[in-house]
């Protein structure tokens, strides 16, 4: 009896039927985004990135779980970045659980807001080091023609937590974020 317990709770959990009007999306999004570190005498580093990437901190895929007109969304932002070469690896991993609020759907450019928090993860040959990053950021929304999904536009923050046994300071990112989403 209990072998079928996870399989129904998954099955019941990836169920969105109409009574429930929630939907999916698949996006990404490249920015320009402008990195500070909290340590002193240490310089600033600029980012352009299509799409943005784990190796400049910053995630590039999304996946979002919203109601019908995607106007409240969990989204799950991530990216990952392998280089295997010689016998040693480095693993880069960042993700972020996010809400996301429209606030004028109705409107042609509709306002919107998120808010999130996940991790960053460096995986070296001889070492792993996790760190906490939150942020939030305030964009427009255009809906593409037919409802089949959406294009972006964000300013957002974002905070990297210092991780002293890489020796990785606290990072600061102020980021233009373009994007699209794809509604499935």
């Amino acid at each position: 009896m209990s072998r079928w317990i996870a399989p129904v709770l998954l099955a019941l959990l990836f169920d969105t039927s109409r009574a429930a009007a929630a939907s999916w999306s698949l996006g990404t999004q490249l920015g320009i985004a402008y990195i500070t570190s909290g340590a002193e005498g240490e310089g600033t580093t600029t980012v352009v990135a299509w799409p943005s990437n784990a190796f400049t901190y910053e995630p590039g895929l999304r996946l979002a779980l919203g109601n019908e007109r995607h106007t409240r969304d969990v989204t799950l932002d991530s990216g990952w970045f392998l280089l295997d070469e010689a016998g040693s690896s480095l693993s880069l991993f960042v993700a972020m659980a996010s809400y996301q609020h429209v606030f004028r759907p109705e409107w042609h450019w509709s306002p919107f807001a998120n808010v999130g928090i996940g991790a960053y993860r460096e995986d070296a040959a001889t070492t792993t080091h996790s760190s906490t990053r939150f942020g939030g950021g305030i964009g427009l929304r255009h809906v593409v023609r037919e409802n089949h999904g959406a294009l972006r536009i964000e300013g957002r923050y974002d905070h990297l937590d210092a991780n002293g046994d890489s020796g990785r300071p606290k990072l600061t990112t102020w980021e233009l974020r373009f994007g699209f989403d794809l509604w499935l």
